[in-house]
């Protein structure tokens, strides 16, 4: 069981350990008023209880000695810091400035260093012994003289803090008193122990120091009062610094109206100079404000509105009177708080303006809403905003994006008429492009000098000042609203302000009228493009197709010429046309080539030329040479580019990306109904050509049957005659019958020579090159020698002086001269006279003829001369497969064949096929023919 001894040290301890724990509560109840303090005072207080507990605990003199002065440091510092505290809870912060701390502290410091070495001179301790009398070895000391200097100057400052908490104690609530009692009695307790030590130890000898142990209570105290009254959590402010810091004014007038107190807020309201406005009568001190000088000598209760000065000075306040009244109810005086709501007032009445302001920009928006289109509801626009701001002119502009350029909509004031039709120069700084670059408002108090106007521009108006404001909605550039005035003006705050509502409801009333404009016209779109997909799908044939193609693309887009464009292999074909000329179709343009229609078709999507001449010179060239702006759009269906669209214009610039949203889903229906006409029409010449090919079928059989059997059954009679009277016919007649058979024999050789050359054109592929026409004339000729001398010596063929190079293939072509050629010489007059010559057609293609000198055929015959076994088999020595032949050889390498006849004048007989040097190059002068002769 622990001693008497153990009982005092461990005490001591537990002192150390509730200040501590009370040091932690204070620091984390910063900034608390005497938190940091209170904090301070706690550590100093366990270091001097724990030193007693170690002093005490010690055996040798030395060690008790070096305790006692650690203790020193709580001692000594101990009382100054709780008048810190008391100063800090009790509102009394203002006397612990830098300055009087130092003043403070500065017997502390001497005391500690008097303490420490006291060896020196025994000013704390004169006498120091070892009393081994009682349960342990104590101390026992007398004190020097310094020490009860220490003593007076710590009881001063703790009566100090003592007379602090007790008016503390009166004058405010039970919570707080109930901390500042716990704060009393944590201070206290210590001294009263400090007063019981010079009670039970004989003067001047001290054994034994209860002033730690008193520690022990006042901790407990301090430890109450944050656990019952939350001391620091709840810390209360002094109604002084409430008084002074208050934004409103307090007078305080007694009984008769005399100036007892007024904060400084009400000074400065009043201009009164505090100090020696105190004391004096209302009436004195308030000569200034009549109307508030009368209230208060007729002060009652009351509660009321009032406005002191005038024009500038002129200020808004509240007032209140109250009666003061003593412990019996007596008035004793009256408290007057002044509160300023000039502010409040100013900003009242602005808000009561600006609600007008918007009230009547409202109504102008639903009027101009009302407006039927968007040129209209600007200019109602201009018009009533003009009116309200009071502006010398009021203008509104839209942006125009593809120009760059504002475009002026309407305006208030001189130049309503003629503004619509300015423009602003290209390259000249405009208001409004400014005013939307820096997407804010620009006030221009000079136009003639500032970066954001044109000197020229601003010569042409009167105005002197200027606001831009940018339309700006949805991120999208509109225009400006500009507020204009004839004479120099610094606009304000709150006109900028304005401004910029005005701004928005333009912007808002721009962005709604083009949304509905948009909406209706994109509705025309959709109906006009429905209308026309389906005129295009519905159509019967494929010609039909094309035509209706280019009839409702113009409803979409209003070009002066178009065209449609089939991809073949190596090249586009103009198939369809609308204002170029009908010589056109067949045009065609190699792919790849120098040519716009390269591109379109190798990166599959629309290209737009603003200025096509620049770009190529094919534009520069008939029939191309009016054209100025051109867009080609692929056709595409399965993925497969299968043509092209292209339009033309004769204006710079006039196809723009717009158009190519408006038309790209009508391009597309057409693509796929194209490529589905174009299949039903390869179908049904497939059809037909099956049909034609049994129509050659049965023709064949007809000619193996009846034209090979006649000559066949001469052949086989001759041959039965020569057996049967070979014996009597002379030499001559023999030679004869076999000349005869001979001539049979090569009449069928030839028909059989003819029928394989139909066989193998139509099922022979065959490439296709440049051919010297003029070499294979010649070779004709040759082979025609013995024909022309046939006819006669009065034969005659004229010939041009030099042919053109063509795309085809020189044995066929070789088939087709021999086939004209010989016709004319059978079939011309007597003697025949035949002209051979070639022209070049606008589209770019070359025309052969040979025409004869015979009686010419009939119109309803001229029909079917190149239909199989036509109308030539029925005259004499005519099987009717040449001129077949002549038509499909030319057909297969691209070409035409025709005739033209006039009964009693002859014929010529004609072909055409594409020209070797270029299918680009319309409008070369024709050949010449004739120039040249055969025979």
């Amino acid at each position: 069981m622990p001693g008497p001894g153990a009982l005092f040290i461990f005490s001591l301890f537990g002192a150390a350990l509730i200040a501590l724990g009370l040091a932690g509560y204070a620091w984390q109840a910063r900034p608390a008023p005497g938190a940091t303090a209170l904090c301070a005072m706690q550590l100093l207080i366990a270091l001097w209880t724990s030193g007693y507990a170690l002093e005490l605990s010690r055996a040798s003199l030395t060690e008790k000695v070096f305790w006692a002065k650690a203790q020193y440091i709580g001692i000594a510092f101990v009382p100054t810091i709780w008048l810190i505290v008391a100063l800090h809870y009790t509102g009394h912060e203002r006397w612990t400035s830098p300055r009087r701390l130092g003043w403070l502290v500065l017997e502390p410091l001497l005391t500690l260093g008097l303490a420490w070495t006291n060896e020196r001179h025994g000013l704390i301790w004169s006498s120091i012994a070892l009393d081994v009398q009682g349960p342990f070895p104590r101390m026992a000391v007398i004190h020097g003289t310094w020490f009860y200097v220490h003593v007076a100057y710590a009881y001063s400052l703790m009566l100090l803090a003592t007379i602090l908490f007790l008016r503390f104690l009166l004058r405010r609530p039970s919570l707080y008193r109930g901390q500042a009692g716990m704060m009393m009695l944590g201070l206290l307790a210590p001294w009263a122990a400090n007063g019981l030590t010079a009670l039970l130890n004989p003067f001047p000898t001290v054994t034994f120091d209860f002033t730690p142990y008193g520690f022990v209570v006042g901790g407990l105290a301090l430890a109450w009062g944050a656990y019952r009254f939350r001391l620091l959590d709840i810390t209360p402010i002094a109604y002084e610094t409430i008084i002074e810091n208050m934004a409103d004014g307090l007078i305080v007038l007694d009984a008769s109206h005399r100036l007892v107190d007024l904060n400084p807020s009400a000074a400065r309201m009043l201009g009164l100079d505090r100090d020696r406005a105190l004391g004096r009568p209302t009436r004195e001190i308030l000569a200034l404000w009549p109307d508030l000088a009368t209230r208060l000598r007729e002060a009652t209760e009351t509660r009321e509105e009032m406005v002191l000065g005038e024009g500038e000075a002129r200020r808004f306040y509240e007032l209140q009177i109250s009666p003061v009244r003593d412990r019996r109810g007596r008035m004793i005086g009256w408290a007057l708080t002044l509160r300023d709501l000039t502010r409040r007032r100013e900003m009242e009445l602005i808000l009561e303006d600006r609600e007008r302001f918007l009230r009547s920009l409202y109504e102008i928006l639903g009027t101009a809403l009302e407006s039927p289109d968007l040129p209209s509801m600007l200019q109602v626009l201009a018009d009533r905003l003009g009116a309200i701001i009071g502006a010398d002119g009021c203008f509104i502009t839209q942006w125009d994006e593809r120009s760059g350029q504002p475009i002026p909509m309407a305006a208030y004031g001189p130049l309503r008429e003629i503004y619509p039709t300015l423009r602003a120069p290209p390259g000249e700084v405009t208001a409004t492009e400014s005013a939307l670059r820096a997407s804010r408002p620009l006030p221009i108090e000079d136009v003639f000098n500032t970066p954001y106007l044109s000197p020229r521009i601003a010569a042409q108006f009167p105005t002197r000042s200027l606001l831009a404001l940018p339309l700006i909605a949805g991120g999208k550039w509109l225009g400006a609203l500009l507020i204009a005035y004839n004479t120099p003006h610094r606009f304000t705050s709150e006109e900028i302000a304005r401004g910029e509502i005005m701004a928005r409801i333009v912007a808002l009333a721009i962005a709604k009228a083009r949304s509905m404009e948009e909406a209706q016209a994109r509705w025309r779109e959709a109906d006009t493009l429905r209308r026309a997909i389906a005129a295009v799908v519905e159509a019967p044939t494929l010609t039909v197709m094309l035509r209706r193609i280019l009839e409702q693309l113009r409803t979409l887009i209003p070009y002066d010429s178009a065209s449609v464009q089939w991809l073949l292999e190596g090249y586009l074909e103009i198939v369809g046309q609308s204002g170029l000329p009908e010589s056109v179709l067949g045009f065609r343009f190699p792919i790849p080539g120098d040519n716009p229609n390269t591109r379109v078709v190798l990166e599959r999507k629309p290209l737009i030329l603003p200025d096509a001449p620049a770009e190529y010179p094919i534009f520069r060239e008939p029939p191309h040479a009016p054209i100025r702006s051109w867009m080609g759009i692929p056709l595409i269906a399965q993925d497969r580019v299968i043509g092209m669209l292209a339009l033309d214009s004769y204006q710079p610039g006039f196809f723009h990306e717009d158009h190519l949203r408006l038309v790209m889903p009508f391009v597309n229906s057409a693509a796929v109904a194209l490529e589905r006409a174009r299949w039903l029409e390869e179908e049904r010449r497939h059809r037909e050509e099956l049909s034609r090919l049994n129509q050659d079928l049965e023709a064949f059989a007809h000619t193996v049957a009846h034209d090979l059997k006649q000559p066949l059954g001469v052949i086989l009679g001759a041959t039965e005659f020569l057996e049967k009277d070979l014996e009597t016919l002379s030499v001559e007649e023999l030679r004869e019958h076999l000349r005869w058979i001979r001539r049979v024999g090569k009449k069928m050789h030839r028909m059989i020579e003819e029928l394989l050359l139909l066989a193998s054109v139509r099922y022979t592929e065959v490439p296709r090159e440049p051919v010297a026409m003029g070499t294979i004339v010649e070779a004709v000729l040759e082979r025609l020698a013995p024909l022309i001398t046939e006819t006669g010596a009065g034969a005659h063929i004229d010939l041009p002086e030099s042919w053109p190079t063509v795309l085809g293939y020189g044995p066929w072509l070789e088939e087709v001269w021999a086939n004209y050629l010989s016709n004319a010489l059978r079939y011309g007059g007597r003697p025949p006279r035949v002209v051979l010559g070639a022209d070049r057609l606008p589209n770019g293609a070359l025309r052969f003829w040979v025409k004869d000198n015979g009686p010419g055929i009939p119109p309803e015959e001229q029909a079917r001369l190149f239909a199989p076994f036509g109308v030539r088999d029925r005259r004499p020595g005519s099987h009717g497969l040449g001129l077949s032949i002549v038509r499909m050889i030319v057909e297969k390498l691209g070409g035409e064949v025709g005739v033209e006849s006039t009964p009693g004048r002859g014929s010529t007989f004609w072909f055409t096929l594409p020209a070797a040097d270029s299918a680009q190059q319309p409008g070369l002068p024709p050949l010449q023919s004739g120039e040249g002769s055969y025979g």
